[in-house]
């Protein structure tokens, strides 16, 4: 699959960006092109249109029959290589919206369609068919790779319905007597569940909805989780926390078992193996120029 994605952003790399129709991706028009139509679709008032002779030198065409039988083959390339990204899919809304992803790619530079563009809507779908477990590992390798972005934890609560995820929450603790609300990350039931109640955790009674808020303490929502498992990074990242806040962070820093796990995860980073919520964690711990931290030491020594 990594060779046709390659062989398809250099073809469409290839085409002209005036080109905002791609064969096979319906109606995909830039956002700048219906500015544009709306400024020249008519004349000022008090002036006539330009009347322009025919071409009739016949060595002379704004486009030459072999310019634009380059473009036509060019679109059917196209084309073809969409096709074969669609037919190594399984998610219905990749196969229907990877040509618009692709195209939006080349012409702005990032894969991440605004909700009110057209493909937008499937890319926020995709967002959270990944929190559900339903998209294939190849499926989100690829969005991975072309620079998609998935949501943090913390977006889940941002973009699901509210009173729906509350009604599973309440199911579940029916479901699991004298649980307190405990519902696990990872939870293997229901992902999304699990991914929301940790998000809406992290971010706090601030960091929700005044009312959200008030829904979940008449519920007795724990708001800490209880919980004692956690991942390897989770659990130093706590440690390492509680150490900023007791010593501040240029002096945990001069500690070379902290800058030996900034370092690690450095690498981690580098590898393509460090999740997005965790680049995010140590932003938020060590700044944003953490991907930094001892590296002049290394250049020193």
């Amino acid at each position: 699959m990594k060779k046709s994605i390659g062989h398809l952003v250099a073809i469409v790399a290839s085409s002209t960006i005036c080109d905002n129709n791609i064969a096979g991706v319906s109606g995909f028009v830039s956002p700048q092109s219906h500015a544009s139509v709306a400024k020249y679709a008519t004349a000022p008032t008090g002036f006539s249109t330009l009347s322009y002779a025919p071409e009739n030198d016949d060595n002379f065409s704004r486009v030459s029959a072999t310019e634009s039988a380059d473009r036509q083959q060019r679109r059917e390339q196209q084309q073809l290589e969409i096709n074969r990204l669609r037919e190594g899919f399984h998610s219905p809304v990749l196969k229907k919206h990877c040509g618009d992803i692709v195209q939006w790619k080349e012409i702005y530079g990032h894969p991440n369609i605004p909700l009110k563009y057209q493909g937008g809507k499937a890319c926020q779908i995709l967002r959270r068919l990944k929190v559900q477990h339903k998209l294939m590992d190849e499926e989100i390798a690829w969005l991975d790779e072309i620079g998609f972005r998935f949501h943090s934890l913390e977006d889940v609560y941002r973009f699901v319905d509210f009173d729906e995820l509350l009604g599973r929450l309440l199911k579940y603790e029916e479901e699991h007597p004298n649980n307190n609300f405990q519902v696990p990350k990872k939870c293997p039931e229901d992902p999304e569940l699990g991914a929301w109640v940790t998000g809406i955790r992290r971010l706090g009674k601030d960091g929700v909805k005044p009312d959200h808020e008030r829904r979940l303490c008449e519920i007795g929502f724990v708001w800490k989780s209880t919980r004692k498992c956690g991942s390897k990074f989770m659990n130093q990242f706590r440690e390492w926390t509680k150490e900023v806040e007791a010593r501040g962070v240029e002096t945990v820093l001069e500690d070379p078992k902290a800058v030996a796990w900034v370092q690690a995860q450095q690498l981690a980073l580098k590898r393509g193996t460090l999740s997005q919520t965790r680049v995010q964690y140590m932003g938020q711990l060590f700044g944003e120029r953490w991907t930094t931290i001892g590296k002049d030491t290394d250049a020193g020594t």
